[in-house]
Order: structure tokens, then sequence, then C-alpha cells
């Protein structure tokens, strides 16, 4: 995920009328140092934008790695829980009487502690700070306890959104999404009270991690049907004469002759998907696989949770279980379900007529296509496609 950068832009006003050569140098030598700096004499010139706190004199900028936030003083209430790739969990920290409640983010490739994850997001509650005696400042000299709305729109302009409450007004000043300063001022005080800072980016320096060659127990344990089961209801189909249970490794199908595509996803994210294609005698199909281990792998290591064979996906000879197969007529496969007593759910559109069985949850289902329509290209009433699908989840 690639650290998205921002420049702020100044508008410089020329003074009217004629410069002579040497003012016109000065001119430009300040130009460039008020484009460099921000401002006219050279100083930094603060923003919202900063995604900065400055809490008792310590000034935290987010994004910042959880052990330099913790080098301050701070304590992680609850140490033991660990964040997936692309995940955050909100924790409540500690030092002396302050609590905040910091938004651990994780955007590296494996799963890590809450300790190795990144701060991205620092709040302020007025329920734990009615008492405590520590000056909270933001960009632009806005504090805690001291500044009004107006002090607010002052310093940072118009909010991207504004929510009237019984008790308070909200001022949220968004650049993006999860980066943005969410500010409360209380009706009761007039004042700012609460305060919220997000940042949901890469730290400069970040180092995301590395991929793991280590093919997981699970994928080493999987073990391939000869042929399909007569049970109706065994999440298996087949492809191409060979028989899957579902999910199904990625490198049991290279096994079986299919190849990636060099467009495929090269690395997957722990507890995250990617994307691959695979293509076999001319003819491919791209779909996602999903990474069940705490570490980044290959594409092999991972799983297919849905496979789907014929119509206009997959050329191939393909079937289900109980003898429901690519050809068979729609009479016949529903005798089938009869006879095994299995339930589905169907729909239609103006050439297809759809089939779903074996669905107890979402992610885990069986599922027919029958045509309908009068192109030649299909026989009519006769199963072209077939699908199974089984997730982890």
């Amino acid at each position: 995920m690639k650290k998205r950068r921002f420049a702020l832009l100044m508008s410089i006003a020329l003074a009217a009328g004629a410069l002579t050569a040497s003012a016109e140098e000065a001119e430009t030598e300040q130009t460039a140092l008020e484009a460099e700096t921000g401002s006219e004499d050279g100083a930094a010139e603060e923003s919202w934008m900063d995604y900065t706190i400055t809490i008792d004199g310590e000034t935290y900028e987010l994004p910042m790695m959880y052990e330099e936030f913790a080098a301050y003083g701070w304590v992680l209430e609850e140490t033991e829980d660990t964040l997936a790739p692309y995940r955050y969990s909100i924790y409540r920290c500690t030092k002396d009487d302050m609590v905040v409640t910091v938004y651990l983010l994780n955007l590296g490739i494996n799963t890590v502690s809450a300790e190795n994850a990144i701060v991205a997001g620092i709040s302020i509650d007025r329920y734990y700070w009615d008492e405590v005696d520590a000056e909270v400042t933001l960009p632009c000299g806005i504090t805690r306890g001291v500044s009004t709305l107006d002090d607010i729109v002052a310093a940072y302009g118009t909010p991207t959104d504004t929510y009237e409450g019984e008790l308070y007004t909200q001022y949220t000043f968004e650049q993006d999404y999860n980066q943005e300063v969410e500010l409360e001022v209380y009706k009761e005080s007039g004042v700012l009270e609460d305060i919220r800072v997000e940042n949901f980016i890469e730290p400069d320096g970040f180092d995301p991690g590395e991929v793991s060659t280590e093919v997981p127990s699970d994928i080493l344990a999987y073990t391939k049907p000869d042929t399909l089961s007569s049970d109706v209801t065994a999440y298996e189909i087949e492809v191409d004469g060979e028989a899957y249970t579902m999910p199904v490794p990625v490198s049991v199908l290279l096994d079986d002759g299919w190849q990636l595509d060099d467009d495929s996803d090269t690395e997957i994210a722990a507890q995250y998907y990617g994307w691959v294609t695979l293509y076999k005698n001319n003819q491919f199909f791209s779909t996602t696989i999903v990474n069940e281990e705490d570490y980044a792998t290959t594409p092999e290591n991972c799983w297919l949770e849905s496979l789907t064979v014929g119509g206009y996906t997959l050329d191939m000879d393909g079937a289900l279980p109980g003898g429901v197969r690519i050809g068979t007529e729609e009479e016949t496969f529903l005798a089938i379900l009869e006879e095994a007593g299995v339930t589905y759910e169907s729909g239609e559109s103006s050439s297809f007529r759809y089939y779903t069985y074996n669905s107890p949850a979402y992610g885990s289902s069986c599922e027919v296509t029958v045509y309908i329509g009068n192109d030649s290209y299909f026989e009519k009433d006769t199963i072209i496609e077939v699908s199974c699908e089984n997730s982890f989840d």
C-alpha cells in the first residue's frame, strides 16, 4: 500500500507596478522560499493535515509505530491481541492519570502483535479527561478546553462535515478516507472537549514484512478425492475429469496441469485474499484465493473456495456429486434432488434458470445453471454450468 503524499498549495500575491531587476530577483527568491516552507518567513505553516496532537508538551505525529508511542510512557491496557493485515483495532492507553484511545493499524503483510502495529489514530474523550490537568493542543493553536467553534473555523476553515447534536457540535475535517480530524465542542462549556485525529497511512520507512515459502500444514494434509461422492450434499466438484473437495489448494490444481498467469498476484498477505488467473489447454479463469495463515505466502499455498465450470466461463466437462453433470436434463437433475431430499432455491432470466442448494450459510453452496433460451450454442433445458463454493467462514 503506497503512502499518499499531499502538498499544501500557496497563493502568492504580487505587488502591482513595475519591478526593477533586483526586485524581481528578490521576489523570485522569496517565492521559492515560500513554496518550500509554506510561509513568508520560512517557518512551516501549520495545518490540521499535519495530523499532530500535543499532550502535556509531547507532540505525536501520526502515523507512528506503537513502540515509538510507548517510548513516551504510554501503556497499552491489552497486549495479547494480534492484528491481521489491513485491519485495525481500538485500544485504551494510559499514562499517569491520562487515558487516550488509540487506533492500532496493521499495514504489513504478516499478522502482528498490537505492540508492533501502527498508531494511526488518537482520540481524547471528555469522560476520561474532565479531571485531568494536562494541556492538549492541535496545529494552529487549537486547544482543548479553550478553543471555540469560531476559533476552529478561523484556524482550519469550513469543515468537511458538521453534526449538530443536543449536547455538542461536531466538526469533521477530512482529507481522505480515514485521514481526518474530528472535533467536538460541547454546548454547555462552549469549548473544545473531544478530539479524534486519524491518519491511516504508512509511516516513513515502514517495513511491510517478508513472504514465507513454508507450505502450511493444512495444505499438506489436503486429500484429493479419486472420484466425486454419491452424496449430493458433498462440497465437491469435477473439472476436466479431476475431482476436488472444496476448498482446494492452488497447488493441487497446479499439479493437475493448470498454470498461473503472469498477471496473478505473487504474494498474498496473512489472513487475506488475492487474485489469480489459471489456464490449461487454452482455457482460463480468474478467481480469488485465500491465505488462511498468519504469515504472507505465495499463491501456491493458498485456497480456492469456489470453482465454476461450463457456460461462458470454462468450456470443459464438469459435474457435482450425485450425478449432477453438465448436459444433464433439468428434469433429471430435479429428480436427483428430490430423491436425496435436498431443497433448493431457484430464479431465472430470459435465457437461464438458476438453482442453488446445499446452502446452510453464506459462503457454502452448490449452484446449477440450466439453459432455457433458444440459442443453438447450448442444448435447451439442460445443465450448462455447475459451481461449488465452500468458504472457511
